[in-house]
C-alpha cells in the first residue's frame, strides 16, 4: 500500500518532535561520518536550522526523513549534549503527499538543493566564525568550498543595514563587497541611503562616498611614493577584498610625502649627474609653453660617433628591429649603439646648466636636462656652449627698409631657389619627406606635405590582425614644441637608406586612402589585397550587428541549404545571440566545422567569404 501523508495539502510544513523522525530508506544519506555530523551540529548550534528537513509520513503518524539525513543525525547529536538543544525540541518538516514525491526530493536532495539567500548565508557564517569555528568547519557545515566560506566572511562584518538591503534586493553583492573598504559605518549608511533615493546608479559611483578625500594607488603620486613610505608618514589605506584597489585615504600626508620624496629625488639627480641646478615640478608633464614661461634657454647633449663598421651594424640591427625580429641580445647592443649616437652633456655644459625633475602620470621620475636660466645665458654664451640669438636683442630694432610685400617676395625668391636646387637631390627629398612623415619633426613641418591620418581600424578590434608595421605608433618627441630640426634630421640620416625605405614603405602605405572606387580596387588587384588575410568575421565584430534573417541567409548560403533544410529551420529558430556563436563557431573553429558536415568547397568559400558591404 502507497504512504500517503495525513495532510491534505501539497507541500506542508509541520513541526516535530525529534522522537517522531527516523531516516527512511530512500534517503541517499545512509553512511555519514561522523565528523561531519558533530560539524554540522556546531552550525546547528550557532546558527539555527537554516534548511527544513523533507519526510514521508507512515500510518503510525511517525516521519521518515527522505531529505536532510546529515541533519537528522546532527540535531539527535545536539539532543544528546548537555544541555539539550532547543532546537531538537520543534523540528521543521516538509511533508510529502505521496512515495512518488518523497522520492522525487530524495533524489533531488544533492542535485536541487537550493542555496541560502546570501544575506543569511553571510550571517551563519559570521556567527560561526564567533564561535572560535574554522574556515574548515564552516565550509564543512554547509558544503560549500573553502574559497566560498572566506569571501563570504569578508562581508560578515558589514552593519545590518547593509546585510538587511541585500536580504530585500535593494543592494547586490557587488554593491556590499565596495562597502567593505569603509571602516567609517556612516558612511556606509550614506550609501545605503543614496542608492534607495536612486542618486547612485551604478557602483563607479561608490568610491566616492566612501573615500572622499582617497586618492587610488594608481595614482602617480602613489606609485612615486609606495605604500611603505605613506603608512610610515601616518598615512592610513583602505583595500578593497574583492579587487586590486587600493586606497590611500589621507590625501595630505600623501602631498607631503610625495613632495619631501621628489625634492630628495632632485637633490640625488643634482649630486649623481652634476648638474649645476635642479628644479622639481610637482605636476604630472611640463606644460607646452614651460620654457618661455621661466624664459629657459637650451642646448642639447654632444652627439656620439660610430665607427663604419659599428654604423654598418646600427643599421643591420635598426633593420631586423623594424621587422620586429630582433632578439633580446641583439636589442641591447641596439640601444647601446643609440646610446652613443644620442650622446650625452659635458662636464663643461652642465657647469652652467641644469635640469627639471618632475614625476609622470605613471610614477616615473623624468628629467629634462640641459637648461640654462637666463642669468646665466650670457656665460653659456661666452663659454661657447650656447649660440646667441640671431633675433636680435631686446632693444626695439631699427624699422625694417624692406616693406612687407617685398620680403614676402624676396623669402619666395630663397624658397623658390632652394626648390631649384633639391630637383637634383632626390635622396635627400625622400630623406625630409621621410624625415616628416615619421613624426620626428614634432610640430614643425619642413614640406608643405598636409596629410590626414586614414581610419584603418574597426571599433571592434575582435578578429582584426594587420601586419604591426601598420600599428606600431610614429616618433614622437619629449618635447614638440622645442625640436632642434637639426639635430633630429642628423640622428634620422644617421639610420641609413634601408631604414629610410622601410619607413617611407609603413608610413606611406598608413596614409593610403585608394582614391575612388574603381582606383581602390584597380590597386587591390595590382596588391593582391584580401580582406580575409587581415579579419575573420566573428560574433562580436559582425554577426551580432546584423539581423536575424540576414544571418539565416548567410548560414545556408555557406551551407548551400534551401530555407526549407531541417538545419536550416533550426537555424531560423535559435535566439540572435545564438544565431551569432554558431556562424563564429563556422567561421573559426574545425571541430563545429565538421559537426556542421562543412565540405573542402564549403570551406574554401567560408574561408573566402566577406560582408557583400566590402566584396
Amino acid at each position: 500500500m502507497t504512504n500517503q501523508s495525513k495532510h491534505s495539502t501539497d507541500a506542508t510544513i509541520i513541526y516535530a518532535a525529534l522522537d517522531q523522525l527516523y531516516l527512511h530508506d530512500l534517503n541517499p544519506r545512509q553512511e555519514v561520518a561522523q565528523e561531519a555530523v558533530e560539524t554540522l551540529a556546531k552550525s546547528i548550534k550557532t546558527c539555527g536550522l537554516l534548511q527544513n528537513l523533507g519526510g514521508l509520513q507512515d500510518e503510525s503518524g511517525k516521519i521518515g526523513i527522505v531529505a536532510g539525513g546529515r541533519r537528522l543525525r546532527a540535531l539527535a547529536y545536539l539532543a544528546e549534549s548537555d544541555p539539550p538543544q532547543e532546537t531538537t525540541k520543534s523540528i521543521p518538516v516538509l511533508l510529502a503527499k505521496d512515495d512518488a514525491q518523497a522520492e522525487v526530493w530524495a533524489n533531488a536532495e544533492n542535485t536541487a538543493r537550493v542555496d541560502l539567500d546570501p544575506a543569511d548565508e553571510i550571517r551563519a557564517y559570521g556567527r560561526m566564525a564567533q564561535s572560535q569555528a574554522s574556515v574548515d568547519d564552516i565550509a564543512s557545515a554547509f558544503g560549500v568550498t573553502v574559497a566560498h566560506v572566506k569571501g563570504r566572511l569578508k562581508l560578515a562584518y558589514l552593519p545590518d543595514a547593509a546585510l538587511d538591503a541585500l536580504k530585500a534586493k535593494e543592494i547586490n553583492l557587488t554593491v556590499a563587497q565596495k562597502l567593505t573598504t569603509a571602516d567609517d559605518e556612516k558612511l556606509i549608511l550614506e550609501v545605503l541611503q543614496l542608492i534607495a533615493d536612486g542618486r547612485i546608479t551604478h557602483t563607479s559611483q561608490i568610491d566616492g562616498v566612501l573615500h572622499p578625500k582617497a586618492v587610488k594607488a594608481s595614482d602617480r603620486r602613489a606609485v612615486f611614493v609606495g605604500a611603505e613610505a605613506y603608512e610610515t608618514a601616518g598615512g592610513k589605506i583602505a583595500r578593497d577584498l574583492f579587487s586590486d584597489d587600493v586606497f590611500f585615504e589621507d590625501r595630505d600626508v600623501l602631498d607631503e610625502v610625495f613632495a619631501e620624496r621628489l625634492n630628495a629625488a632632485g637633490e640625488a639627480v643634482a649630486q649623481e649627474e652634476g648638474w649645476a641646478w635642479v628644479m622639481t615640478h610637482e605636476e604630472a608633464y611640463l606644460s607646452w609653453n614651460f620654457m618661455e614661461e621661466h624664459k629657459f634657454e637650451r642646448i642639447y647633449p654632444v652627439e656620439g660617433v660610430l665607427s663604419d663598421d659599428l654604423t654598418e651594424r646600427y643599421d643591420e640591427l635598426a633593420e631586423l628591429a623594424e621587422g620586429d625580429v630582433l632578439n633580446e641580445a641583439g636589442q641591447a647592443e641596439l640601444e647601446k649603439l643609440q646610446s652613443i649616437l644620442d650622446g650625452d652633456f659635458t662636464e663643461d655644459q652642465k657647469a652652467l646648466a641644469g635640469c627639471v625633475v618632475h614625476v609622470s602620470q605613471n610614477g616615473e621620475l623624468q628629467i629634462t636636462g640641459g637648461l640654462i636660466l637666463p642669468e646665466d645665458k650670457k656665460a653659456a654664451i661666452e663659454a661657447g656652449i650656447l649660440t646667441a640669438s640671431q633675433h636680435g636683442s631686446a632693444e626695439k630694432a631699427p624699422k625694417n627698409p624692406y616693406s612687407q610685400k617685398l620680403r614676402d617676395d624676396l623669402d619666395a625668391i630663397k624658397l623658390a631657389a632652394l626648390q631649384n636646387a633639391m630637383l637634383d637631390q632626390p635622396d635627400l627629398l625622400l630623406d625630409l619627406l621621410t624625415f616628416q612623415l615619421s613624426g620626428m619633426t614634432g610640430f614643425r613641418d619642413v614640406l608643405g606635405v598636409t596629410t590626414g591620418q586614414p581610419t584603418n581600424a574597426p571599433s571592434c578590434a575582435d578578429g582584426f590582425d594587420v601586419d604591426k608595421r601598420l600599428s606600431k605608433p610614429d616618433a614622437t618627441p619629449a618635447d614638440r614644441w622645442d625640436v632642434d630640426l637639426k639635430k633630429a634630421f642628423a640622428t634620422f640620416k644617421k639610420r641609413g637608406r634601408k631604414h629610410r625605405a622601410a619607413e617611407l614603405t609603413r608610413l606611406l602605405a598608413k596614409l593610403l586612402t585608394g582614391g575612388d572606387a574603381d582606383f581602390s580596387d584597380f590597386l587591390e588587384q595590382k596588391s593582391g589585397s584580401a580582406i580575409r588575410k587581415v579579419w575573420t568575421p566573428t560574433a562580436d565584430n559582425l554577426f551580432k550587428r546584423i539581423s536575424g534573417p540576414m544571418m539565416e541567409g548567410i548560414y545556408c548560403d555557406l551551407l548551400e541549404l534551401s530555407p526549407a533544410d531541417d538545419r536550416a529551420q533550426a537555424f531560423a529558430k535559435m535566439k540572435k545571440g545564438e544565431k551569432a556563436e554558431t556562424l563564429d563557431d563556422l567561421f573559426s573553429d574545425p571541430t563545429k566545422q565538421k559537426l556542421h558536415g562543412v565540405t573542402d568547397a564549403q570551406k574554401v568559400r567560408i574561408d573566402a567569404w566577406v560582408p557583400d558591404h566590402i566584396a
